[in-house]
């Protein structure tokens, strides 16, 4: 015990000195990055604050700065270019001269490099289509024809996000990943999935809707209706919540497309036909009717050059007819009852009564 007590009492003076040091080297070099600081904006007529963006600029923001309206990249033209020294980025709108696309790139020093394109969908039946087409898309494409290539990348992929998602007025396909050659992979996945997908009409049974029996080995059993959009929806309409919220927005908007269930009624999706999925891909999945964005670090000339020779080339103009009129405005006010199921795990299924007031401000 006395000889552990020496070693002790020995330990703790090296110990002190030795935290004593680092907090000294520690302060040094605060001190120093400091007074190189003050250096930087000696004798600047703008503030200090305002320097620091500058002297912190990336290469990312550097590139981007370079750029100037009406200069053409692959085929592409630049309309905007603006900094946005807050948030450390520069910001380049551009147009595709060929097909009108509109094309947004954010330069940022960030190596999560993100891409996503997306169409404005404007269904006018509550059929579900663009929910089932978004799921198709990804069964399979001209270049890619194996089954389910987008769910094949995940496994061999180094994305740090993969997905699509289909909201009330437009569709959107976004991935991101910290590889250069990989954003190339993926890129040239997603491209050839919305622009040139296989939509076999197998695909559009399994992922739509199909009737097939109870049990497929038995032809006996009953006929029941099945598909993967078809069975999504159905869990989302047992969502009192959601039935609520969805009601809500087609009773206040009620003139176009907002008056529908852009991700299908279950009992309107088997209303859908493969034909009708094919011509509503041929008249909304086009360049004209498309909005590219890119965020990241990785050089924009890259992203432009790959898009505009493996897809917009093959696209001639067009007038998608896709926008959505403003909603009029009510002379009196309006109200409407939804009946919903009851929540099993509420204390008393007599009180389950949610009400809404609301108006509509602007466009």
């Amino acid at each position: 015990p006395g000889q552990r007590r020496r070693q002790e009492r020995a330990r703790g003076p090296v110990c002190k000195r030795s935290a004593e040091g680092s907090r000294r080297v520690m302060w040094s070099r605060f001190s120093a990055a400091g007074r190189r600081l003050q250096q930087l904006s000696h004798g600047r007529s703008t503030p200090f604050g305002q320097c620091l963006w500058r002297w912190r600029s990336s290469p990312a923001n550097e590139r981007a700065l370079q750029y100037k309206v009406g200069d053409h990249i692959q085929g592409f033209t630049v309309n905007q270019v603006t900094p946005v020294p807050e948030l450390f980025l520069t910001a380049v709108k551009l147009n595709h001269d060929k097909t009108g696309a509109k094309y947004l790139h954010v330069a940022r020093e960030d190596s999560n490099n993100l891409f996503s394109v997306q169409f404005r969908t404007t269904p006018m039946d509550s059929t579900g289509v663009p929910h089932i087409l978004e799921h198709t898309v990804l069964c399979g494409s001209q270049k890619y024809p194996v089954r389910d290539p987008f769910f094949k990348m995940l496994n061999r992929s180094l994305s740090t996000f993969m997905n699509a998602f289909t909201a009330s007025d437009y569709t959107l396909y976004p991935f991101s990943t910290q590889n250069p050659k990989d954003f190339q992979n993926l890129l040239s996945v997603y491209l050839d999935a919305v622009f040139f997908p296989s939509l076999r009409h197998l695909d559009f049974w399994q992922e739509g809707w199909r009737l097939e029996h109870e049990n497929p080995r038995d032809p006996q059993t009953p006929l029941t209706f099945k598909g993967v959009v078809f069975n999504e929806m159905k869990g989302a309409f047992t969502d009192n919540e959601r039935v609520f919220s969805q009601h809500l927005q087609n009773h206040i908007l009620p003139d176009h497309t907002y008056a529908v269930v852009s991700g299908g009624h279950p009992l309107k999706i088997p209303d859908l036909s493969w034909e009708q999925l094919k011509q509503f891909h041929a008249s909304h999945y086009h360049p004209s009717n498309a909005r590219f964005f890119t965020y990241g670090n990785f050089p924009l000339e890259q992203h432009l050059k790959q898009i505009h020779e493996e897809a917009l080339t093959k696209f001639q103009k067009i007038e998608p007819n896709t926008d959505v009129p403003p909603q009029q405005l009510w002379d009196k006010p309006r109200e409407c009852h939804v009946t919903c199921g009851t929540d099993s795990f509420a204390a008393d299924p007599k009180k389950q009564t949610m009400v809404s007031v609301s108006y509509l401000l602007a466009e």
